[in-house]
């Protein structure tokens, strides 16, 4: 008994040290301003949301749940952040602290509901790190459009996700969780869409 506590605590503190790690992997080389091409950015910005989608659509288990969701938590409180130094927009800023405070909040909620022999990511993934990049290397006449774009698309896969798993979901808290967690990304999602279509 004494040994399966022990366990248990172990997973839990990883899962703790998991959440709270960098969401950067290892060794990567951030982009200066202004080094991406934006055409390209573009390009793999609009593969990466495809991909998100069909990747959101086919997760069931609550393990890939799991993995998805802290990996989208990982993105969007980093991704925040890097609005919040680099915009000049006040729009966009307001946005991207709504969001780092918003997704910090759901971390902190599935980390608190997570079966002890789940442990999360300890970073993004090559796709969402590929994202970040792009924001730190765009220039500063495309930053706000290349965060925004993403948002849309990342709130898209996000609201896939959610409702895929809180109809499908083999674990009652977690459906719980991605039920209630769909209305904030729905409404995030109408957010991001108003703010593409203010700043076209």
């Amino acid at each position: 008994m004494k040994t399966l506590f022990i366990a248990t605590s172990a997973l839990a503190l990883f899962a703790s040290v998991a959440f709270a790690a960098p969401a950067d992997q290892p060794g990567n080389k951030k982009p200066a301003p202004g080094s991406n091409s934006e055409t390209m950015s573009a390009v793999k910005d609009t593969t990466a949301g495809a991909v998100g989608t069909i990747s959101a659509e086919m997760t069931h288990t609550t393990k890939g749940f799991t993995t998805a969701a802290a990996t989208s938590d990982m993105y969007e409180v980093t991704a925040g952040k890097i609005a919040l130094q680099r915009s000049k927009n006040t729009d966009v800023k307001e946005f991207a602290q709504k969001m780092v405070d918003a997704h910090t909040k759901t971390t902190d909620k599935l980390k608190s509901i997570l079966p002890g022999d789940i442990v999360p990511p300890a970073h993004v993934d090559d796709r969402r790190q590929g994202m970040l990049n792009d924001l730190r290397g765009a220039s500063a006449a495309d930053f706000d459009h290349r965060y925004i774009t993403q948002q849309v698309a990342a709130h898209k896969e996000a609201d896939i996700l959610m409702r895929g798993y809180a109809k499908g979901g083999d674990n009652a808290s977690i459906k719980s969780f991605a039920g209630d967690t769909d209305k904030d990304v729905k409404m995030h999602l109408n957010m991001a869409q108003e703010l593409a279509n203010k700043y076209k």
